[in-house]
């Protein structure tokens, strides 16, 4: 089976860098899981499709969140945050 490949825009990795360094090793390790199948939820990897955007999907660690869109084989992140701060589009 092909894997998907992972790109982070770069607005979105600006946000990736300001988390706590825990948590971007618990995206990182949940990442691996995205590159077999972005859209099944599994331990270790919280995803859910986002109710009134088409193709958005949302990826929860702990109390936060990545949001991304599946694009053929490609999974693009766009946003990364605090969940309090995050669905504030």
């Amino acid at each position: 089976m092909a894997s998907y490949e992972i790109i982070v825009q770069r607005s979105a990795e600006r946000e990736f860098r300001k988390l706590p360094r825990d948590v971007q090793q618990r995206f990182v390790a949940a990442l691996d899981f995205l590159r077999e199948d972005p859209r099944r939820s599994r331990p270790g990897c919280d995803v859910r499709l986002l109710s009134g955007l088409t193709n958005s999907w949302r990826l929860r660690v702990g109390d936060y969140r990545g949001f991304y869109v599946i694009e053929g084989m490609t999974v693009v992140f766009t946003k990364f945050g605090h969940r309090r701060n995050v669905y504030r589009f």
